[in-house]
């Protein structure tokens, strides 16, 4: 069995959803979180029993002997990730996660040492970013200089925001020579699909910390395209991002507006994803990306029932690469010179 936190959040509903079309081979889950209404409406739902506690209740609770696998989808990871990773360490539980923070990253690779299994990094752009970039180093063996870029669509969900406030001020970095390197942040036009140019700014992605850590890379950045309203109040927000009850208050504030920000989103959107060198790219169009989250999370906690995995901290791509990217459905891929 597995326990699943979290699932009221708009990944554990649409992975809810996915489970019961395509994945109801797997354990059942036990469903986990703060709020028994809607716990209680999710496991009448899905005919699934549930569990109501809160990240402070962790560490007086003891998980049941038959759940094997924790998966924790309540961001921001920088609060959630720790306290779950040593309830599961003392019981003995494997941990995922769909992290995408990569202070957390830096805190959860210092613990190397951990006698269970910790698959992080199981969300859309880590699972599809270290797949492109694998197979661009497949093609072009040990390049000088790596780029990703994200162009993501389809609306984003309260804990993204969170995750995304969480990391405002905490700088601009890309990978250089065996250390994450500061950068001022700066922008560039880039056309990443024939005729469709966007502007990207540079960002500290997980693929900065997760890639490195499995694969050789001399220099490797990584950029998101931002609307230009967002560009004009970066500035701004980074200043007051760094006032506590700013942040408290945005908290409440997205907590209030969760449903509407999942009702908005457009499930049927596609999002493109490109590494590239100077020379060479490898574009992956898919499936929205919250949809894509939950189907990677369901292959991999497959993978995991039917092939293990070791102890210690690693990434869901760096685990299973081949089999976990050949369970993703409907992603369409092209490469070629540049």
């Amino acid at each position: 069995m597995w326990l699943l936190y979290g699932a009221n959040g708009t990944t554990g509903r649409i992975l809810l959803e996915i489970w019961k079309a395509h994945f109801s081979d797997l354990p059942r889950p036990v469903l986990a979180g703060r709020n028994p209404v809607a716990l209680r409406a999710l496991g009448e739902r899905y005919g699934l029993s549930y569990e109501v506690f809160s990240l402070v209740q962790l560490h007086q609770r003891t998980l049941p002997s038959e759940i094997q696998l924790v998966v924790n989808l309540a961001g921001p990871y920088s609060e959630t990730a720790q306290p779950w990773i040593e309830v599961c360490s003392a019981h003995r539980k494997a941990y995922m996660d769909i992290c995408g923070e990569w202070r957390t990253f830096q805190q959860m690779y210092a613990h190397c040492a951990l006698s269970v299994p910790i698959i992080t990094a199981a969300g859309y752009d880590t699972v599809i970013g270290e797949g492109a970039l694998y197979r661009l180093c497949q093609a072009r063996p040990n390049p000088e200089q790596l780029k990703l870029r994200v162009y993501a669509k389809g609306g984003f969900s309260a804990g993204t925001v969170k995750s995304a406030l969480t990391m405002l001020t905490q700088g601009y970095y890309i990978w250089r020579d065996g250390q994450l390197l500061a950068v001022p942040f700066h922008e560039e036009k880039w056309e990443i699909l024939p005729h469709r140019t966007y502007t990207f700014a540079v960002a500290t992605l997980a693929e900065l910390i997760t890639f490195p850590a499995w694969h050789p890379v001399k220099e490797l950045s990584t950029w998101v395209a931002l609307p230009e309203r967002y560009l004009r109040w970066r500035g701004l927000l980074e200043k007051i991002a760094v006032w506590k009850p700013f942040l408290e208050g945005m908290y409440r504030l997205l907590d209030m507006q969760r449903g509407r920000l999942a009702r908005e989103m457009d499930l049927n959107a596609r999002s493109y994803l490109v590494a590239h060198t100077e020379d060479y790219f490898v574009l992956v169009d898919s499936p929205q990306p919250y949809w894509v989250t939950a189907w990677t999370v369901l292959s991999a906690v497959r993978l995991f029932f039917s092939e293990g995995a070791e102890a210690g901290v690693s990434s869901a791509f760096s685990r299973w690469r081949d089999k976990l990217w050949e369970a993703l459905p409907d992603i369409r891929v092209s490469e070629g010179r540049l």
